[in-house]
């Protein structure tokens, strides 16, 4: 018979060991989480605040951002015109530009994990994937974030011995998921199909994306730029600030804030999928063509995360953010 070892923990009870290297794990995930937070000071960051203990859960207090995501924002006012979206974007690059020259590299950056207020000013928030390393040039190893926004070099990662050894660097893999979010804002839609995640590895391998005759050239051959699959062809945050789409957007936020008589596009289900059912998809289900689902491993598989959309679900009800419960979403970190 072989016995279970068991660990005990601070109240004196005993539990299974594995269970307690879980609880560790995720504890070290959130002492990194808390560092990088409290290390970063940008008006386009959402500004940590403190933290505190309950008997169940650890609670992080960020600064009230009255707003909603940019996946709310998407699906309550459709597309977004380009002199807005470039507003928008210039002030996440500016985030991240901030953070890339520390070395920090977010790693999860998606709709849900960009704020905007009414009068269109961001706050990039969620740093529990975020990773410090001592220089850029850093490999990472950990396969981690959202399947529709991530790499191809994280997508791909563990499919060989070479591209396991060699890893991947934050910075393009970041700008990468910065020409999805591009997209999803100029068209209402994902740039690849990610209800499969095998169909999803095979459009990002062959680049197989769909630009609307509606989008800019300038546009348009901005996010050719940032989506190719060789990561070291991609522009750093700072080079794409140079861009003219970005320079040419209205630098005065007053005048963006003022939108009211901006025509918008409604966002219809087969806008959203990228598809044409014969009957348009359940909110709930459109819902989820640009939402959450993060890794649950370091083996290169990605798991669906139903409690996590939940959790997503039960945020853009709400018009103020942002009190990140660890326990309220299950194990979702990794090493």
């Amino acid at each position: 018979m072989v016995e279970a070892r068991r660990s005990m923990v601070a109240d004196g009870q005993y539990v299974p060991e594995k269970a307690v290297h879980r609880v560790r794990r995720r504890l070290l995930k959130l002492v990194s989480e808390l560092e990088i937070s409290k290390s970063l000071d940008h008006p386009n960051i959402i500004k940590y605040l403190g933290a505190y203990e309950t008997s169940h859960r650890i609670c992080i207090v960020h600064e009230l951002v009255e707003g909603s995501d940019l996946l709310e924002h998407l699906l309550e006012n459709g597309k977004m015109p380009e002199d807005q979206a470039a507003g928008v974007f210039r002030q996440l690059l500016s985030a991240l530009e901030y953070c890339h020259a520390r070395n920090v590299f977010h790693r999860d950056l998606k709709l849900e994990n960009v704020m905007i207020t009414k009068d269109l000013k961001v706050k990039l928030i969620d740093f529990g994937l975020s990773e410090v390393v001592a220089c850029p040039e850093q490999p990472l190893k950990t396969v981690c974030g959202t399947p529709l926004y991530c790499s191809p070099e994280i997508l791909f990662l563990h499919t060989t011995a070479e591209a396991a050894r060699k890893g991947f660097q934050g910075g393009p893999a970041d700008v990468w998921s910065v020409g999805v979010l591009i997209f999803a804002l100029l068209t209402g839609c994902a740039p690849f199909d990610d209800s499969d995640f095998q169909r999803l590895r095979r459009d990002v391998s062959r680049n197989h994306v769909n630009y609307p005759a509606y989008i800019s050239d300038q546009a348009k051959g901005l996010l050719k730029n940032v989506l190719v699959t060789d990561a070291l062809m991609r522009p750093s945050v700072t080079d794409l600030l140079s861009y003219g789409w970005f320079q040419d957007s209205v630098e005065d936020d007053s005048s963006v804030a003022n939108n009211e008589d901006t025509p918008t596009t409604p966002l219809e289900p087969e806008d959203w999928l990228c598809t044409k059912p014969n009957e348009g998809p359940k909110p709930d289900i459109r819902c989820r063509s640009l939402s959450c689902r993060r890794t649950s491993g370091s083996d290169g598989t990605f798991s669906s995360s139903a409690s996590l959309e939940d959790v997503i679900k039960r945020r853009l009800s709400s018009p103020t953010h942002y009190c990140s419960l660890e326990n309220e979403v299950g194990d979702t970190t990794t090493a």
